[in-house]
């Protein structure tokens, strides 16, 4: 009967705070980024401008299509908690070695100065598990500074191992903020509303607080000048788990598929990881509050009041909704398709996803070092962090670029394995492999950044590397003069993360393939508008731009001096690059000069 009060009293709440939200407008708050709010905007559009996908022939989705998903790729129910998940895929062997606060022991066999702080297998060659001990084939904790802004600490294993033809693969990785570090207020950049990006010294604190795997709140940081939902806590946001795997129902089958969960994370005295949002009411700590669960702020709003902003709709129980970008809640799988390939489906007449959640098109993704901030570029770090109970010899991985070089390598080798060989039409007349596997391939490979040296003998990502399709005529191309350019300075840090698990026709790997996109100008240039011709254009309710996440659609359009932006330096990777005229770049690779140029004849 409680039980049924709390929801009752939460359902009013929530709809008061809906009410609320539907009297105001969104705004960007950016400087030199083009508004994508409308003041027509629902609730429920201002939260969705990103990370869902843009047209109308889309299936929506809700609790009760996320629900069918896990039913679907976990009938059993056997992986409703994260430590379940860990134990299924290997990383542990039993639910009581889990610590979810603390230093970890990592257990892989690439030896102590890449990073690992015990063998992942004993003399007689099973494998190594005990408390706290996590089993991996690789780790690395990184910062992604181009879509999202979170820390990563994340790992991959693979059954039987990565080098088998066909293995079954796991990778997950946890989410801690970066804003405690990084808050305006308190003298930083204010990374992740504030500025392009944090500096190295906010990356390194955060980094290494997120090894440490913390909970609560960063001591002395001010939560009034903090800019995200969270405030000033450093505690773990949510796990997120991928499987490259079998059928659920016939787990012997070689055929292999892509699930997806997503676990939130809840501090207090005994912390929980569910793929459900728990009751907030249940003994947590006085950090996270009901209004901080059902209504997260994301500095997006004029109401000066954040406990108004980006109202949830669901109630204790409903599968957990990642609220990835600070301005609202993205449904499961949806919001993790967008990067990882693949669309949500329409469920059957039943109600069931169809397919057992085989949903085609899904990848994992690599680490590009194109988008990741590192503790330190230079390798010069001292060991981070010593847990106690480490085996005689071994210290916790380094967090500098470096030292981690060679995890990421066999991370992305992993990785490798859920993209296709073989050669498919891409709609230019063009046969090729997918360009994910074009770039791991190239980023190790030898000979420079025009290479055609598949042997991947290199251990040190080239992040410069140029594929064929977008080399110009002086490399043996067929592009124009500036393509080059445009791939490394705009596509890479703008557009490829999330192309990357496109279709083919979509994953622009080629010059052709990119130039294809009849409306890709439209997603890409539309925005500028409102700066250009602000009388004339402004943002249309529920609209989608690309890039199709916030944090990158910012960094785009920071790097557009001709509406309002400034050249914008990547700290990230050595040596750093400065991208400006981003937007200007495409509209003048499109024919129309400028962003003004597109807006004078595209109102």
């Amino acid at each position: 009967m409680t039980k049924v009060k709390t929801i009752g009293k939460m359902k009013l709440i929530l709809s008061i705070v809906a009410l609320a939200v539907l009297a105001m407008a969104a705004t960007e708050l950016t400087p030199g980024i083009p508004s994508p709010f409308s003041a027509k905007d629902t609730p429920f559009q201002a939260q969705t401008h990103f990370l869902v996908f843009t047209g109308s022939g889309t299936p929506g989705e809700n609790a009760q299509t996320a629900t069918a998903y896990y039913n679907a790729v976990d009938p059993y129910h056997q992986k409703q908690t994260f430590p379940q998940w860990l134990v299924n895929a290997g990383f542990i062997s039993d639910v009581s070695q889990w610590h979810p606060t603390g230093p970890q022991i990592i257990a892989c066999d690439l030896g102590p100065t890449n990073g690992c702080d015990a063998p992942a297998h004993n003399p007689d060659g099973s494998l190594y598990y005990g408390d706290n001990v996590i089993n991996t084939d690789s780790h690395a904790i990184v910062l992604n500074a181009a879509d999202l802004g979170f820390v990563r600490n994340q790992f991959i294993r693979c059954i039987p191992g990565c080098s088998a033809s066909n293995p079954t693969i796991f990778t997950y990785l946890e989410n801690y903020p970066v804003n405690p570090f990084a808050a305006s207020g308190n003298g930083g950049s204010g990374f992740p509303f504030k500025t392009g990006y944090p500096s190295t010294s906010e990356a390194a604190a955060a980094i290494a607080s997120a090894l440490n795997r913390p909970v609560g709140t960063l001591s002395g940081c001010d939560p009034a000048k903090t800019d995200t939902p969270f405030g000033c806590k450093i505690s773990r946001i949510a796990d997120v788990a991928f499987e490259w795997s079998a059928p659920p129902t016939n787990p012997t089958s070689s055929s292999r598929y892509g699930k997806l969960y997503a676990y939130i994370f809840q501090d207090g005295a005994s912390p929980t990881e569910t793929i459900a949002f728990p009751d907030p009411t249940g003994g947590v700590s006085p950090n996270v509050s009901t209004k901080a669960l059902q209504s997260f702020k994301g500095g997006l709003t004029v109401d000066p009041n954040p406990a108004n902003n980006n109202a949830y709709t669901g109630v204790v129980g409903d599968p957990f909704a990642p609220n990835l970008d600070f301005i609202g809640f993205k449904q499961h799988p949806g919001v993790c398709f967008i990067c990882h390939g693949g669309k949500p489906v329409t469920l059957t007449s039943t109600g069931a996803y169809p397919n057992q959640g085989n949903v085609s098109g899904f990848r994992m993704l690599p680490l590009d070092e194109r988008n990741l901030l590192f503790s330190s570029d230079s390798g010069g770090e001292q060991p981070a962090l010593n847990a106690p109970g480490l085996p005689t010899g071994y210290s916790l991985a380094y967090t500098d670029r470096l030292h981690q070089e060679f995890q990421i390598k066999q991370y992305n080798l992993a990785v490798l394995k859920t993209v296709p060989t073989s050669q498919a039409g891409d709609g230019t007349g063009a046969r090729r492999v997918a360009h994910l596997r074009e770039v791991i391939v190239g980023w190790y490979s030898t000979g420079g950044n025009y290479s055609n040296d598949t042997s991947m003998a290199s251990n040190v990502q080239n992040t410069d590397w140029i594929p064929k399709g977008w080399r110009d005529v002086t490399h043996g191309g067929t592009a124009p003069v500036g393509a080059e350019q445009e791939y490394i300075n705009v596509f890479s840090p703008a557009c490829r993360s999330c192309h990357f698990n496109r279709e083919i026709s979509l994953d622009f790997g080629t010059y052709a393939n990119f130039h294809q996109g009849s409306d890709l100008t439209q997603f890409a240039l539309l925005p500028g508008c409102s700066v250009t011709r602000p009388k004339i254009y402004s943002p249309k309710a529920g609209a989608k731009y690309m890039p199709l996440a916030h944090l990158t659609y910012q960094r785009y359009w920071q790097a557009n001096p001709s509406t309002g932006g400034s050249p914008q330096t990547l700290p990230y990777p050595f040596p750093s690059l400065t991208i400006t005229n981003a937007a200007d770049t495409i509209a003048a690779d499109f024919g129309f000069g400028t962003v003004s140029g597109y807006c004078a004849t595209n109102p």
